[in-house]
């Protein structure tokens, strides 16, 4: 099996404000400030920094300090993760399927299932441009403790891909999709959040593996829902094993 083309589902589409937020030390040190606000107002106010250049220093000055100041970080870093948590969700993966942590904490210990994906399908490469930060499979990294850095210094892998040590065991990968994406809105959850449902095409999937403690009841369930549906006649339905040491097994449901 080529795991690097299979990645594996455990139910845990999350927004942005979950994260484990970078510390930010402050907006940028004076020289990537001054180039910052000199390309930004570039793209978006051409000829306004020559405006402010004939003002004189003091002018140019005063604007800086404005920029960098205190509250207009904790004005920015507020705008931004209030925009990504409105805008955006995160679909979370992982390369194994056979951690017992992972079936215990996001399968009801055992009792649920697990979807797997084949990663090489173009649905998880949605880039709409060659430097896209979303859209696409990003594996996550994990760091046990985070440098303060500059907001404007930040990179995708340090905001969205990267979380504690203590989730290492996960073996993330993630892909971020825009919320306008969704297909569908199914009402809201319990603190009020819509809820929004996301069409992934039949042929990403390759498996259905129920867990150890999966009831027959369930079993029959997921094998009626599949042979229920032609276009996932694909898919392979599995079971898994758990032993003693609490190494887990997989193999097809029927031989299990």
């Amino acid at each position: 099996m080529q795991w690097r083309a299979r990645r594996f589902f455990w139910v845990n589409g999350h927004g942005l404000s979950e994260e484990f937020k970078p510390p930010i030390s402050g907006m940028a040190d004076e020289q990537m400030l001054q180039q910052k606000v000199l390309e930004r107002t570039e793209e978006t106010h051409p000829g306004f920094m020559d405006l402010v250049e004939k003002k004189g220093p003091e002018h140019k000055a005063a604007l800086y300090a404005k920029i960098g100041s205190k509250e207009n970080l904790a004005r920015s870093i507020k705008t931004i993760y209030e925009m990504n948590d409105k805008n955006f969700g995160i679909l979370s993966l992982s390369e194994g399927a056979t951690s017992i942590c992972m079936w215990d904490k996001y399968a009801e210990q055992g009792r649920g299932f697990l979807v797997e994906f084949d990663s090489s399908h173009p649905w998880f490469d949605q880039r709409i441009a060659e430097d896209d930060d979303l859209r696409h499979l990003w594996r996550m990294s994990y760091v046990a403790d985070r440098a303060a850095a500059f907001l404007l210094a930040l990179t995708a892998q340090d905001y969205l891909y990267t979380n504690e040590k203590k989730w290492e065991y996960e073996s993330e990968w993630r892909i971020i999709l825009n919320f306008n994406s969704a297909a569908c809105k199914v009402g809201k959850d319990n603190t009020g959040t819509d809820v929004l449902l996301f069409a992934i095409p039949p042929d990403c999937l390759l498996s259905v593996t129920v867990g150890y403690n999966a009831s027959p009841e369930f079993i029959e369930e997921v094998r009626t829902a599949l042979g229920a549906n032609p276009s996932l006649s694909h898919v392979h339905l599995n079971a898994t094993k758990r032993f003693e040491d609490g190494s887990i097994e997989i193999g097809p449901l029927d031989a299990a």
